[in-house]
């Protein structure tokens, strides 16, 4: 059931981003060779029980949130931390004996995925030489206010991506955003690497991971909410981030944000489409509430280009995925998508969607 929101309340909801938007990343299909190559869950979970719990009876979310920081935890070790973190998404806490008896299958794949995912990591910033769109898709956390945008550039701005990140001497990475946003961070654990990115992403390189890293150090010095998480990948991960925000941090420029559903001016919405085609400016767009079509909500999405002579919209979800419709693709069976990519008429967009955000310079 939607919140009701009052009136004064509901302008304000379209600005941020929805509840952490998870993602349908591709499932990586592991071979019985690779499965019979790796320590049993079981066995990982009691030879790191020590430095899990520190020496309490049981561990929660937040004590393994805040050992996922930590380098020493590497391939195995750091698959099963993260396979453990996300079993504690439902429980409160966690004893060894129990942690160490877990049989759930969802549990023990994500396990065995994340072991897999991290042999094939391509350790270096970029594995391809520049940032490479094709290969994005949104991991397991709701970061799609960032990941779309970040998709974006990757595609249209790629150098910006690259001037954006800098190796210093101590093997850290300087990053500076556009708007002036900055951090500095240590290379990606492998923790943070398995809790935040899909194996796609990860074949070409480092870079988004280091990217998120640094949002998170950025966002942990202003919103409550990420200060609380004690690992910067992981705060991320949370509702409430204005859109715009994250255009304009990219961009270095203002944005220009319009209302849809009922509350738009269509008008003015495709005079904003028009410019952003006509600049190649940035654009992403969120969809709260679930539509009368098959497309996922409480979700941001990038919108790469819109065509006036046909008013359809080019837009991608950063999952990243493909989808053939069960019959003609439309609202009844779903939107035909390659690489995260579909298309929308100009109508169905300002009825689906909630809030656009445009680069303005």
């Amino acid at each position: 059931m939607k919140p009701l929101l009052p009136p004064l309340l509901v302008a304000a909801a379209l600005l941020i981003s929805p509840m952490p938007c998870l993602s349908k990343e591709p499932t990586l299909v592991l071979t019985r060779q690779e499965i019979d190559s790796m320590s049993t869950f079981s066995a990982v979970v009691k030879r790191n029980w020590k430095r899990w719990s520190q020496g309490n009876a049981s561990v929660s979310k937040l004590d393994l949130i805040a050992q996922v920081a930590r380098h020493e935890y590497r391939g195995e070790d750091a698959a099963a931390l993260v396979a453990l973190e996300t079993y504690l998404r439902k429980v409160s806490s966690v004893d060894m004996d129990t942690a160490a008896a877990i049989e759930n299958e969802k549990i023990i794949k994500v396990y065995q995925r994340n072991v897999l995912k991290l042999r094939r990591v391509k350790r270096t910033i970029y594995a391809n030489g520049r940032p490479t769109f094709e290969l994005l898709q949104q991991g397991p956390p709701g970061d799609c206010y960032f990941f779309s945008a970040t998709g974006w550039m990757a595609k249209n701005r790629p150098s910006v991506i690259m001037d954006s990140i800098m190796q210093l001497e101590d093997g850290r990475y300087a990053v500076r955003f556009p708007n002036g946003d900055q951090a500095t961070v240590t290379t990606p654990t492998d923790a943070e690497l398995a809790i935040n990115d899909s194996d796609s992403t990860l074949q070409d390189g480092l870079w988004m991971s280091i990217l998120e890293k640094a949002t998170g150090v950025i966002q942990q010095r202003s919103i409550s909410r990420s200060a609380n998480l004690p690992d910067p990948t992981v705060a991320i991960d949370i509702p409430g981030v204005p859109i715009a925000s994250t255009v304009e941090r990219w961009t270095g420029n203002e944005t220009k944000k319009y209302p849809l559903g009922r509350r738009a001016n269509r008008e003015h919405v495709r005079n904003g489409l028009i410019a952003m085609h006509k600049h190649n400016r940035l654009a992403t767009a969120l969809l709260l509430h679930r539509p009368p079509a098959k497309l996922a909500f409480d979700h941001v999405y990038a919108i790469m280009d819109f065509n006036p002579e046909t008013d359809t919209l080019t837009i991608w979800n950063p999952w990243g995925t493909d989808f053939t419709p069960d019959g003609p693709s439309g609202p009844e069976n779903g939107y035909e998508r390659k690489k995260g990519i579909f298309y929308l008429s100009l109508d169905e967009f300002i009825s689906f969607f909630s809030f656009l955000a445009i680069e303005h310079k």
